[in-house]
C-alpha cells in the first residue's frame, strides 16, 4: 500500500514559508491526506496542524507572533553563566499549551496518520522521533510512541529548542535513565530517510533554507550571534546530506533500471539478468525509488540568524513566498500528478 509523507525542516520563523507552501498545496488539492507527517524544530510545531482545515490557524500564528511571544531575551548575561540556555522559552511553552491541548492530542491520535517529531538525545547522541502512533522499527533511529498529551507537548518543545539558546527538555519527566532532548536538526534537518524507511512512496519535502550558501556580509561581534551562525552553517550542511542520499539512491535505481532494459533488449532473459545483477553486498538490493517533491526558497527568507527573529510583516512575506514557490512548482508538474485534482 502506497504512503504519502510530508517532511518539514527546521528554521524558526522561516516556518512561515512552509505555511505558504501548504496553503498552496491544499488550494490545488484540498482532499490530500498525508500518511506520515515528520517535523523538525519549527517543522514539529507545524506538522501536527498541517491539514487543510488547520491552515488558517497556522497562517494566523506564523504572521502574528513576535519574538517575545516565543523566547525571553532579557538578562542574557546572567543566564549565559548560570542557566541551561541563553534564552528562556516560557512564552513558547504557553503557546504550545494553548494550541496542543489534551483534546487536540486525543483527536490527533484518532486520525490514521502518524505525526513524528524529530529530537536529538543529549545522553545517547541519537536521533529520536516521538510519534503519535506506533511506527515500524527502523535501524539507525529510535521511534518512541507517545500516549500522553503532556509528553506530546514536551516533545514538540524539545524538537523546537535549539541547544545552548534554548533548554534541553525531558520529554518523559522522571524517566530512568535520564534522557534530555534538543532540536532534531542537530542530527537530522529533515526526516526524509525516516519517511522512506516507514514506507513512504511519495514525499513532499519543505526545506526552509535555500541551499545557495551565499555569504552573509556582516561582522559577527557577539557570542550569541556567533553561536547561532555556527549552528546555522552546521544545520544547512546536515540538511544537504539529508537530501543528497535519497536523491543519490533514486538516480542509482533509475540507472540500474535502464541497464536492465538494455540487457533485455539485447536478448537476455529475466533470469539471466537477475543472476548477473545479484551481486552480494549490493547496496541497492532493498532500495526502491521514491517520488520526491522538494520545495525550498530561491533566496534568503530573513528571520535573522537561526530564524529566531519573529517579525509579523517579514513572516507575511515568507508565507507569500511559499505560495509563489509552490504554485510555480505545481505549474511545472506533468498532468496527473497527485498534487493536482
Amino acid at each position: 500500500m502506497s504512503k504519502t509523507a510530508l517532511v518539514i525542516s527546521g528554521g524558526g520563523s522561516k516556518g512561515a514559508f512552509a505555511v505558504g507552501v501548504l496553503k498552496a498545496i491544499y488550494q490545488h488539492n484540498p482532499g490530500l491526506n498525508f500518511d506520515l507527517l515528520i517535523g523538525t524544530s519549527t517543522g514539529a510545531l507545524i506538522a501536527p496542524l498541517a491539514t487543510s482545515g488547520s491552515i488558517p490557524l497556522l497562517e494566523q500564528l506564523y504572521t502574528t507572533v513576535k519574538t517575545d511571544n516565543v523566547i525571553e531575551t532579557n538578562n542574557v548575561g546572567n543566564r549565559f553563566l548560570t542557566a541551561d540556555s541563553i534564552f528562556g522559552v516560557g512564552p513558547l511553552g504557553k503557546l504550545i499549551q494553548q494550541y496542543y491541548t489534551d483534546t487536540f492530542f486525543q483527536s490527533l491520535q484518532a486520525q490514521p496518520c502518524n505525526v513524528l517529531l524529530a529530537t536529538t538525545c543529549l545522553q545517547t547522541a541519537t536521533a529520536v522521533y516521538f510519534s503519535t502512533r506506533k511506527a515500524a522499527a527502523v535501524k539507525g533511529y529510535e521511534v518512541v510512541p507517545l500516549g500522553k498529551a503532556d509528553h506530546f507537548r514536551r516533545a514538540v518543545m524539545a524538537s523546537a529548542c535549539q541547544p545552548v539558546f534554548m533548554p534541553p527538555i525531558e520529554v518523559i519527566p522522571g524517566a530512568v535513565p535520564l534522557r534530555q532532548y534538543v532540536d532534531g536538526g542537530v542530527r537530522e534537518y529533515a526526516g526524509i530517510q525516516l519517511a522512506i524507511e516507514q514506507g513512504a512512496d511519495e514525499i513532499f519535502v519543505i526545506l526552509l533554507s535555500s541551499g545557495l550558501n551565499k555569504p552573509v556580509e556582516k561582522r559577527y561581534t557577539q557570542v550569541p550571534d556567533i553561536l547561532l551562525r555556527t549552528i546555522e552553517i552546521f544545520t544547512e550542511d546536515v540538511g544537504d546530506n539529508d537530501l543528497e542520499m535519497p536523491q543519490m539512491y533514486n538516480k542509482a535505481l533509475d540507472y540500474l533500471n535502464s541497464v536492465r532494459q538494455n540487457m533485455k533488449q539485447s536478448g537476455m532473459s529475466d533470469q539471466q539478468i537477475g543472476q548477473l545483477l545479484s551481486v552480494p553486498g549490493n547496496p541497492l538490493s532493498n532500495k526502491r525509488p521514491v517520488n520526491l517533491h522538494v520545495i525550498r526558497p530561491d533566496g534568503d527568507l530573513g528571520g535573522g540568524t537561526g530564524g529566531l527573529n519573529f517579525d509579523p510583516a517579514e513572516m507575511k512575506g515568507m508565507v507569500a513566498k511559499g505560495i509563489t514557490v509552490m504554485n510555480n512548482y505545481i505549474a511545472g508538474l506533468p498532468p496527473g500528478s497527485s498534487i493536482l485534482v
